[in-house]
Order: C-alpha cells, then sequence, then structure tokens
C-alpha cells in the first residue's frame, strides 16, 4: 500500500497538560491528516500511530519537541504486542491505551510488559469501566471526563486507589475551578489550550519500502551482516537521514562526532534500528524515485572504491560521502540542513559542502565523470573511472534486486 503525496501532508499535534498551578508538565501527542486538521480523521489506527510516532521521535526529536516535559502517547491495540516499537526514552513517555481496549490475559501480560521496560500507562476513565478491577494493578494514570454525569463519582471511587488522576475535557472556567476542588494532578482541555500543530511543511517525507521490509527482516534474523544492513539503509535515504539525526540527537549524549554511516550503525545498535525502520515501514511514507536512490547507491559506491587509490581515506567515510552528495534532491532539504542534522565531522562535512580534501576531490571527480566533464584529465584517469563505475552499477542493481 503505497500513500499518495496528499498523504506525505500528515502532522502531529500538541495538547498542553498542566498541573494544580498551571504549569506547563506535559503534553498530548495528536495526529492530524493534514496541517489545516481540527481532527485526527483516523482510517488505520496502526498507520496513525505510525505516523505520530514518527514524525515527533525521528523527525523532530522529543528534546525539540518538548524538552523535559512529558508527553502522553496514544497508542493502537496492535501497538501493544510490540513494545519493542515503543518510542524512547521510557521515563519521558506514557502510553495512553485505545478506547477500544479489547481486555484478556495475554494483554495484561503485554501491559507488564510495557511497565517493566519503564512507560506509565494512562486509561479514560470510561475504558477502566468497562474493562473493570483487573485491569487498575496496570495503569498508573486515569483521565477522567469531565462532560460526564458520573466525574465526580468516579473521582472519588478512584482517588483512593494507588493511581494519579487527570481532568479531561475541561472548556470553560466553571469546570476548571471545580476540578481544583478535586485530588487531581493533571488538568487539560481546550479551556487551558487548543491543540498547536507541530512539523507542518517541514519536508516531504519519502521512504523506499521495499528496502524498507528488506531491512527489518535483516534485522531479525540470528546473525546480523552489518554490511547488509549498511547497504540497505542507503537505499532508504529518509530512514538512513533520521538515524543519523537520532544519533546526533541530545538524547543520545554522544561523545564523538559521526564520520560514517557504519559508524552510526554502531553508535545507535540493531535494536534502536528496528524500531526507527519498523516505524516509518508502518508510517507508509510516501515512495522513494527509484532512479535516485540507484544513482545514490552508485556514487556512494564509486566513492569507497576510489578512496581505496588514496592513502589514509577511511573507504566508509567515502561511502557515506557519495550516499549523501545528491541527498538534497532525495530529501527536498538543503544540504546544509541535512550534514548539520546528520552531526558529520568537520572533514567530511566540508567535502560535501565545499568540496574540500581529498574526500571532496573525489566527489568533484565523480561530479564531472558524471557530467563528461573530463576532457583535459588523462586517459588512464578515464579508463579507471570507467572501470570502477561499472563495478559500482553492479554492485548497486545487486543491492536493489536483493531488496525486491
Amino acid at each position: 500500500m503505497n500513500s499518495t503525496s496528499e498523504d506525505s501532508r500528515y502532522c502531529i499535534a500538541l495538547q498542553p497538560i498542566c498541573d494544580r498551578d498551571f504549569n506547563h508538565v506535559a503534553d498530548g501527542l495528536l495526529y492530524r491528516a493534514s496541517g489545516g486538521a481540527k481532527t485526527a480523521e483516523i482510517t488505520d489506527p496502526t498507520i496513525a500511530t505510525a505516523r505520530a510516532c514518527s514524525a515527533a521521535f525521528y523527525e523532530i526529536g522529543l528534546q525539540a519537541l518538548v524538552g523535559d516535559r512529558l508527553l502522553f502517547v496514544n497508542v493502537c491495540e496492535s501497538w501493544l504486542a510490540q513494545p519493542e516499537l515503543m518510542p524512547l526514552p521510557a521515563e519521558q513517555v506514557v502510553i495512553e491505551l485505545p478506547r477500544e481496549l479489547q481486555l484478556s490475559d495475554a494483554r495484561l501480560q503485554q501491559l507488564e510488559s510495557i511497565r517493566q521496560r519503564g512507560y506509565r500507562i494512562m486509561v479514560d476513565d470510561e475504558t477502566l469501566t468497562r474493562a473493570g478491577e483487573a485491569l487498575l494493578p496496570f495503569i498508573d494514570i486515569v483521565r477522567i471526563d469531565m462532560r460526564g454525569a458520573q466525574a465526580r463519582q468516579r473521582v472519588e471511587s478512584l482517588h483512593t486507589r494507588p493511581v494519579i488522576l487527570m481532568a479531561g475535557f475541561i472548556e470553560n472556567s466553571e469546570q476548571l475551578e471545580f476540578c481544583r476542588t478535586l485530588p487531581f494532578t493533571y488538568f487539560q482541555g481546550y479551556f487551558y489550550a487548543m491543540p498547536a500543530s507541530i512539523g507542518v511543511g517541514e519536508w516531504k517525507r519519502h521512504g523506499n519500502r521495499l528496502a524498507g521490509l528488506r531491512l527489518v527482516r535483516e534485522l531479525y534474523r540470528g546473525e546480523i551482516d552489518i554490511d547488509r544492513i549498511e547497504s540497505l539503509l542507503a537505499q532508504d535515504p529518509h530512514l538512513c537521514t533520521l538515524m543519523l539525526k537520532r544519533v546526533n540527537s541530545a538524547a543520545m549524549a554522544r561523545v564523538q562526532q559521526i564520520s560514517n554511516l557504519r559508524q552510526a550503525i554502531m553508535l545507535l545498535g540493531f535494536e534502536k534500528i528496528r524500531a526507527l525502520a519498523s516505524t516509518l515501514l508502518l508510517a507508509q511514507n510516501e515512495p522513494i524515485k527509484r532512479m535516485l536512490v540507484f544513482k545514490a547507491l552508485v556514487r556512494a559506491a564509486l566513492a569507497r572504491r576510489l578512496s581505496e587509490r588514496v592513502p589514509g581515506l577511511d573507504r566508509d567515510t567515502a561511502f557515506t560521502a557519495g550516499l549523501f552528495s545528491i541527498m538534497d534532491q532525495l530529501e527536498g532539504v538543503p544540504l546544509g540542513v541535512l550534514v548539520e542534522q546528520a552531526g558529520f565531522v568537520p572533514e567530511l562535512a566540508a567535502a560535501l559542502l565545499q568540496h574540500e580534501g581529498e574526500l571532496g576531490k573525489i566527489l568533484q571527480l565523480i561530479d564531472a565523470f558524471e557530467k563528461a566533464q573530463l576532457d583535459h584529465r588523462s586517459l588512464k584517469l578515464v579508463e579507471t573511472l570507467n572501470r570502477e563505475y561499472l563495478a559500482a552499477v553492479a554492485w548497486s542493481r545487486e543491492m536493489l534486486v536483493l531488496s525486491a
């Protein structure tokens, strides 16, 4: 199922949550099918969950989105069975259970697994009433709909239980003052603040679904081949860019800058890459321009092969340089912005942006070769470039065939 260009315009909104002193302490993450939408307009809960998490945790980043505040994330039932896809860090995320939750022994085991990972769980009072006492031991926060006639009675029945209470759907000042007389810890509602859309129009989302599927399969194999992971990541520029941005985020607390894609894989780890790849795959972002992906792979492979002729030049860094050299065309974002977000070492950044250093010379040579501007170069160099180019093309075709 490929999304249309219209589908790629989805975004997220934040619904502020305050404490009793009106301090902004948390936010509810909301999905919006388009920038101007006022409601969720959800047709597929799984895709909506994946898209909201992808935008919040990978495109924007938790620190940039909410800082140190808590983030309440509403998930669909199918996600409860896959806690490894839940966003990190756990201590800052509250998982909101879906209202249509179906309770079973298996479901309770899934909730326990989620809590063991460090997440807190919130449920609406109506869902809790329907599910019964069996659900309560797994709940940390209960949101009570203050529009309901039984709101006060539900507060009275729960305030002695080991749960935190949130007043929800506060629509006017009278409701707010009434809620402050009750033992609520959190307050949320349109009277306090309307949801604010975030990240609308920042960039178009692209994804290579076939490579993504292959990548997820490889990541769940018993023995993971890092060479295969690197080659598959290289075929999905959006995933590659978001992974590097994630590695460069404050949450990762890195002490060294990134010089190549392989280094980023090792720093992030296979478990987090699995979560990122699976989330983007579920989000079903816009299909990538396959010819541009092929061109990027060829440039990456060619740069790596040419780097072997330059003493002291790292072949993995050369591969990353070749891959990112046309990333602006694939992502629709200025190359300078992508390089800054990726957190590359100065030498790699200078090679990409100013064609400086030995690596920059290789990129210039690849540009000249593609444009057939080698009139003043030696015949031996042209023959070498032709030979290495054909080898790079063969490798790139093999990679694309393997991902199909």
